[in-house]
């Protein structure tokens, strides 16, 4: 991606404005943080793009950017952290790393999706100030040649709304109208500012669909926070994100044509989580879901995509489910096997209290 960048700029190709981008490259990812920190505070649009350890070091400012409700996206290729080795496997775990950060993380399944929903992070920062990761499988996709339709600058220039720019703008640091940015506070005063962005993070489902929604009205590809496919009264339902999700649908085909009543729900927007989407996308005669997460947290009860899918179905009514009965969660992670492990969890009916 920075690649790309930095050739489309040594070309002189214009942007949305007729300006050409500037590519700043630096030492460490640390100094890009920096960087693109500075000028987001300015009043500038940017973006970068970074994947694995060097996601870590941009740690610290992502949390200042998005504390101080700064527009921006954050492009990741998720791959594996570093730990007992050193490893291009493109697992989830940089990603994960990151969500506490406040970031808005939205995640892409294939190659078309990281075009299209690259572009729905962009239009949905301006509109609600929450920052954005927008993260799809390192190599798996990053790395994939496949047939897609670019989003044109026509396409891309009706999303970005002006008012919304010139906001940004004005918000930028400027000599001529002095404000302050980055005090100390005592504890008191500094959670209160701490709540006080709760409503501009509660917008973004909200905000992201909408967005999802103009897309298709323009490109015909339609998009959902949650998006389910297979039997309407499946009874069991894979929950993942990210490319792993194709392999799964082909599976979930093969099943149903069978006779077999399965499912998958595939989260496109992972923060804020998308807890009413997730519950109105799955079948009410759903019996047992099996969260497959691409990451290991040592330590952990379980992996986080399925501590939050636990959460969202224990605030979920009886109701919702057929003869009151909330289904069984089963979680597991998936790495290069991941197609015959869906095959596997779809057509295996657990035994009662199997893990």
């Amino acid at each position: 991606m920075g690649e790309l960048a930095d050739e489309w700029s040594a070309m002189g190709r214009t942007n949305l404005w007729g300006a050409v981008p500037a590519v700043v490259e630096m030492q460490i990812e640390a100094g890009a943080a920096d960087t693109l920190h500075g000028a987001i505070k300015r009043g500038a649009m940017g973006t970068t793009f970074t994947a694995s350890q060097r996601l870590l070091l941009m740690l610290p400012n992502m949390f200042k950017i998005a504390g101080e409700l700064s527009p921006t996206v954050i492009h990741v290729a998720a791959r594996t952290l570093a730990t007992h080795a050193l490893s291009i496997f493109g697992d989830h775990s940089d990603v994960m790393a990151a969500r506490s950060t406040g970031f808005a993380m939205l995640c892409a399944s294939s190659v078309q999706e990281a075009g299209d929903l690259a572009a729905v992070a962009h239009a949905a920062t301006l509109e609600t100030r929450v920052p954005f990761l927008h993260f799809f499988d390192g190599f798996r996709t990053s790395h994939e040649l496949n047939t897609v339709e670019p989003i044109d600058a026509d396409t891309l220039r009706s999303m970005i709304d002006d008012r919304l720019l010139s906001e940004h703008r004005n918000r930028g640091l400027d000599p001529d109208r002095p404000a302050l940015r980055g005090s100390a506070q005592n504890p008191d005063v500094f959670f209160q500012a701490r709540e006080a962005c709760s409503p501009f993070h509660a917008r973004v489902p909200e905000v992201v669909q909408q967005m999802m929604d103009q897309l298709a009205s323009i490109s015909g590809r339609q998009y959902h926070l949650v998006d389910y496919h297979g039997a309407t009264d499946a009874e069991r339902v894979v929950v993942l994100m990210g490319s792993g999700a194709g392999a799964v649908r082909e599976a979930v085909d093969a099943l149903c044509a069978g006779g077999e009543r399965v499912g998958v729900a595939v989260l496109r927007l992972y923060r804020p989580f998308p807890t009413e989407a997730l519950l109105a996308a799955l079948p009410p005669s759903t019996r047992t879901l099996v969260v497959l997460d691409r990451t290991k947290e040592p330590g952990a009860p379980f992996e986080p995509l399925h501590l939050d899918v636990l959460a969202s179905l224990w605030h979920s009514p009886s109701t919702t489910w057929v003869d009151g009965r909330t289904p069984q969660v089963i979680g597991g992670r998936y790495a290069a096997h991941w197609c015959g492990l869906a095959h596997r969890v779809l057509a295996d009916r657990p035994a009662a209290g199997r893990r």
